[in-house]
């Protein structure tokens, strides 16, 4: 049976009124109670419910909504410059660079929202963790290692350590004198690209000279007697074990030829 869309107190006769009100407020739930008013119906907690009068507690109400504007009042506001704090656990993974463009506008935006040190902290949190995950300074020291034997089979490991005293012994008081030329050195020999590069150009140096643009001859300007003997001092020409040794050799008897056909 479906409830009837008509009234039918009128037909019976009665026309004694009727008490049309809403029912009292019945709970809703274990922390709620529902509470009419004015045609619009809320819940309402149950700490400002008195069941026993079925009625608002219009002091706890108004008391918990002063409290909340209290509170609001009291949160901090952004201050005029952010500190970059790092968590701990991170510190001796990486850095906080206050100055980066990325840090500077996340100053910017939390500036713009009101955040205060504490919220900007938790976002910076994220942030760096985040970005300690992205990274594993481990893992890639490893593929880089990787790539090396790739590319140089069983003599990775001998590359790594000639091109390595080479570079040092060529740049070594440069590094001591401009610690951010040692750091910019370091960063391009992390890489097994930078460190082919680096193998490059010690070969190429090593078997053509530093170019000579004013003689328009590349290497050219090495090839005499003093140069050639001085090559033939060397490590390089002495020990057949050397990396460069076959390379060396073969300058020093191409540019004996080129001394002898220049004086005859």
């Amino acid at each position: 049976m479906t409830d009837s869309l008509i009234d039918y107190a009128s037909a019976s006769g009665d026309d004694t009124p009727r008490d049309v009100s809403p029912p009292p407020a019945a709970p809703k739930g274990a922390d709620t109670y529902r509470y009419t008013l004015d045609g619009a119906t809320h819940d309402v907690p149950v700490n400002f419910w008195d069941p026993d009068t079925q009625t608002l507690r219009l002091g706890s109400l108004l008391k918990s909504h002063g409290d909340l504007r209290t509170r609001m009042g009291q949160q901090q506001k952004a201050p005029e410059s952010y500190e970059i704090q790092l968590p701990d656990d991170l510190k001796d993974a990486m850095t906080a660079n206050p100055d980066d463009p990325l840090a500077k506008s996340a100053m910017d935006w939390a500036r713009k929202h009101g955040l205060s040190q504490e919220a900007f902290n938790e976002l910076a949190e994220a942030f760096f963790r985040n970005e300690a995950g992205a990274f594993d300074a481990d893992a890639y020291r490893t593929d880089q290692l990787q790539a090396l034997e790739e590319h140089l089979g069983g003599k990775a490991e001998h590359v790594r350590q000639e091109v390595g005293q080479w570079f040092g012994a060529l740049m070594g008081q440069d590094f001591k004198d401009d610690p951010e030329l040692l750091a910019a050195a370091e960063d391009l020999a992390a890489d097994a690209r930078g460190v082919l590069l680096l193998k490059t150009l010690r070969d190429r140096l090593t078997e053509r000279g530093v170019p000579d643009t004013r003689g328009g001859e590349s290497g050219r300007a090495t090839d005499d007697e003093a140069s050639l003997r001085r090559l033939q001092a060397s490590d390089a020409y002495q020990r057949e074990g050397h990396p460069d040794h076959a390379t060396v050799v073969r300058r020093v008897q191409e540019g004996w030829a080129r001394v002898a056909r220049s004086g005859s």
